[in-house]
């Protein structure tokens, strides 16, 4: 299998976890849709874990891009860890329900693996705003994150809005921020 056949299948392949779940997609529905054998396939990966495993290394390797580019579109620290989390609430619409019920259910490792980047971004974006003065200086940053990403996710699931967790999510960095913070917030 050539390089833009695996391209193909890897993009193919998270694209239909996202929308159907992990245990729904099947490796000889994934050759029949890509119209190839499926022969090729597990040639290539083997299993249905190892596929899964280069469609969670793509991912990462995406959302770190996505990272830089926040980085990049960031006129200051603040700015960053806002557009981080913008970034984190949309992601979790980017899978459908079942897709999540999965990995928080049969495969926690990808839930893991998924929030754990999400998370360490966010860390540093929020020690970054706390070594400015943007953040509280006595913020235990750890637990905002466990209490911000979990509540998150809960809504998520839940079926609120994209806008609604968007804003809860604002509100809840809004509660972290100094005087400072503040200031900067309403210049943005």
């Amino acid at each position: 299998m050539d390089e833009e056949k695996r391209k193909r299948l890897i993009v193919f392949t998270s694209q239909s976890f996202k929308q159907k779940g992990i245990r729904a997609v099947r490796m000889d529905a994934i050759a029949r849709d890509l119209n190839v054998s499926k022969r090729p396939i597990y040639e290539v990966y083997k299993t249905k874990e190892n596929l899964i495993n280069v469609c969670l290394s793509f991912y990462t390797d995406r959302i770190r891009n996505l990272f830089s580019i926040i980085g990049y579109n960031s006129t200051d620290t603040l700015s960053h860890l806002l557009g981080t989390s913008e970034a984190f609430v949309a992601n979790l619409y980017k899978g459908e329900d079942a897709f999540w019920n999965d990995i928080t259910g049969y495969y926690p490792y990808v839930y893991a693996t998924i929030q754990g980047i999400w998370y360490e971004e966010l860390e540093r974006r929020m020690s970054a705003c706390r070594a400015e003065g943007f953040v509280m200086y006595n913020l235990d940053v750890r637990a905002f994150l466990d209490t911000f990403t979990s509540v998150l996710y809960s809504a998520r699931m839940a079926q609120c809005t994209s806008d609604m967790l968007t804003n809860s999510a604002l509100f809840m960095l809004r509660g972290t921020v100094t005087v400072k913070g503040i200031n900067a917030m309403n210049s943005l």
